[in-house]
């Protein structure tokens, strides 16, 4: 890890004062589980095609932002000149490479630094999208890409894991991020001006063992009480193989 704090106190008290509430719950949650995310998502596949994504759009040598880069896997993937900005030291200590503390809503760096900028499941969580949004006008090129995993819901019908998740879950009033982060149409609307919206759709399957599954499920940031909602799911599905499917959409837009 080569970590630049571009705080003066980094992840000290005057930074966390920065934040705002949203973002200090986010900041607390994975400073108690760093490397959550890269544990619930690894077996789908996703970073490694979101990666090639970028790849192919702009060669393994260009300057990549890595957006909300956790502990590094899709940083890992997206060649040796990407760097990777995120809210949380612990995360970022487990990464490799060059990484970055800090906000999307203030970028650490120049205008135009960027030939391209990606980011796995975390765009619709930022708090103020569109300065966000105005941000990532600044540090790319023309023409650079942002490409975007978004979404992470269930399916709208059938009858797996994830649904039987949802009934148990006890209501949750914590919410994250702008509904149009995660729709084509609010991405129209967010990045009115730049270059053609495309929204593909990514069902990804993550059944498998209990266990697996439930190592995801775990991690849902609106879950309340989870004992008692795990063992309503072992009592839903008590055979050895669980079925799980998780929709996301790779989002793309050009600068």
């Amino acid at each position: 890890m080569q970590l630049c704090e571009i705080f003066g106190t980094g992840t000290g008290k005057f930074y966390f004062r920065m934040l705002t509430e949203r973002e200090r719950w986010l900041s607390a949650f994975h400073a108690a589980n760093p490397g959550v995310t890269r544990r619930a998502w690894a077996r789908g596949g996703s970073y490694a095609r979101v990666a090639a994504r970028v790849v192919e759009a702009v060669g393994a040598s260009a300057r990549v932002l890595d957006l909300a880069c956790g502990d590094g896997a899709l940083l890992e993937l997206l060649g040796p000149r990407a760097i990777g900005l995120d809210l949380s030291a612990a995360e970022l200590a487990l990464a490799r490479g060059a990484v970055v503390q800090g906000r999307a809503q203030a970028l650490p760096f120049g205008d135009g630094a960027f030939d391209a900028a990606a980011c796995h499941l975390a765009f619709m969580l930022f708090d103020e999208v569109e300065v966000v949004v105005g941000e990532l006008a600044r540090v790319l090129r023309p023409g650079a890409p942002f490409v975007a995993l978004v979404g992470g819901g269930p399916t709208a019908d059938g009858e797996d894991a994830f649904h039987a998740f949802a009934r148990a879950m006890p209501r949750s009033e914590r919410r994250f991020g702008d509904r149009r982060a995660s729709s084509e149409a609010g991405w129209r609307e967010l990045f009115a001006g730049w270059g053609e919206v495309t929204f593909e759709r990514w069902p990804i399957d993550l059944g498998g063992t209990f266990d697996e599954v439930w190592s995801f499920l775990s991690t849902s940031y609106q879950l309340r009480d989870g004992e008692r909602v795990r063992e309503l799911m072992l009592a839903a599905f008590p055979g050895e193989y669980v079925p799980f499917t998780v929709v996301t959409y790779l989002a793309t837009v050009r600068r």
